[in-house]
């Protein structure tokens, strides 16, 4: 079972690539358009799966998806940076979920993956 919430962070990505993108590994993708922010909704084994997508998070290069629901493609954020990645072509981001490490993040790109602090990456 995957975490209730996921999100990860894809350098130089639009909406309609990580919509693409999410066609492909939901069941279906369909805009909701009464919601304040970009928000999607998305259905996986059967459930629904809210996403919202923010392009240009903190006016850098990366655009946030997020994921909340209990079942999932994924079973953490991880998976899910390595799977975008894979699918996009494009680095990905997502924070460990580790308290030990909270501000830590797993950069996931062509060159392989590696740990990077927040502070040092313009999301």
């Amino acid at each position: 079972m995957a975490h209730d919430t996921i999100e990860i962070y894809v350098r130089n990505l639009s909406e309609e690539e990580a919509v693409a993108w999410l066609r492909d590994v939901l069941e279906t993708v369909e805009q909701d358009e009464d919601a304040l922010v970009l928000t999607y909704e998305g259905t996986y084994e059967g459930e629904t799966v809210p996403v919202q997508i923010a392009e240009e998070v903190e006016n850098g290069p990366y655009t946030s998806v997020w994921l909340n629901a209990p079942t999932m493609p994924w079973d953490t954020a991880t998976a899910c940076a390595r799977d975008a990645h894979e699918a996009l072509g494009r680095e990905g981001l997502c924070f460990l979920s580790d308290p030990e490490q909270p501000w830590t993040l797993l950069q996931v790109s062509d060159e392989g993956e590696a740990y990077v602090q927040k502070e040092d990456v313009a999301l």
